[in-house]
């Protein structure tokens, strides 16, 4: 007898921790969760951490993904390495931003995946973060402006003061009246302008009007003359590269023309056939011409 109750209750054991995992183990996977999640680094840069330690958490939309695993630095900036469940898909516009965790103390960083469809390229990392500040951070910010209300209201008061004592002594209103009628005035004498100015502008549309008339007459003999323009400077471009040619010529002694102006030879020929010839015309001036014929 005592063996038969000590065998239900071994099944009535063995029945509730069956039935326990396998509760459990529905829960877990209807609920999407795994015992083991893979997770991946990544490096960012900031200007400032306000006191962030190893530890803080990193949340993504405000769900937490991970944490901040080791805080260094990297030139002027601080390195921050970050740790991340795989699950979490970053894309090219993606941010980062170190915040406050808690009201009173505690950072964190705060991820906005981005809505991009290029996903992050991990291997430029790091990439670059900001740092939005501490609710202490806000609190010296609001101080700060209230200094600055207070000055700000000590100088209106001031000026306050100074329009009342203008007001008091009625220089300020006669002032402005003053003003007014001078505009008022302003505005008499240059009452009649518009209808010169209407006259003007008249005139200016008849002129063009009649600019355009002679244009659109004179069109076709000032297209003619165009085109006789345009051909006459064609023919002094090809005048200019005939001259351009004909000069390089005589500069590198090419042609008559080059050889007389670098020969030094014919210019001593010339010159001797000039001063026989010039010989020659004072003999015949002197003595006449003598023809013996036969």
């Amino acid at each position: 007898m005592k063996k038969n109750v000590f065998s239900t209750e071994i099944k009535v054991g063995l029945t509730v921790v069956v039935a326990t995992f396998i509760l459990v183990y529905g829960i877990i996977w209807g609920k999407g969760y795994r015992l083991h999640i893979n997770k991946y680094q990544l490096q960012l840069l900031f200007d400032n951490v306000g006191g962030m330690v190893p530890g803080d958490p990193v949340t993504v939309n405000g769900v937490k993904e991970g944490k901040v695993l080791s805080i260094d630095w990297q030139d002027r900036d601080v390195l921050v390495t970050i740790e991340l469940n795989d699950r979490v898909k970053l894309f090219e516009d993606a941010s980062f931003i170190i915040i406050s965790a808690e009201l009173l103390a505690g950072m964190k960083v705060e991820i906005d995946p981005g809505k991009s469809n290029k996903k992050l390229n991990l291997a430029k990392q790091p990439f670059r973060g900001k740092y939005g500040g501490r609710i202490v951070d806000v609190g010296l910010t609001i101080d700060k402006l209230a200094q600055d209300m207070s000055s700000l209201t000590f100088r209106l008061d001031t000026t306050t003061a100074l329009i009342n004592d203008l007001l008091k002594s009625g220089h300020l209103q006669k002032s402005i009246t003053s003003t007014l009628n001078n505009l008022d005035q302003l505005s008499a004498d240059f009452a009649p302008v518009p209808d010169s100015l209407k006259t003007t502008i008249n005139r200016l549309n008849m002129a063009i009007n009649q600019i355009n008339q002679m244009i659109g007459e004179n069109r076709k003999p000032l297209n003619a003359s165009l085109q006789e323009i345009q051909a006459m400077g064609k023919n002094i471009n090809q005048l200019t590269s005939q001259l351009n040619k004909t000069m390089k010529e005589i500069e590198s002694q090419r042609g008559t023309l080059g050889k007389v102006v670098y020969d030094s030879t014919l210019y001593k020929n010339l010159n001797k056939t000039l001063l026989t010839v010039d010989s020659l015309a004072r003999r015949l001036r002197k003595k006449g011409l003598k023809l013996s014929l036969f």
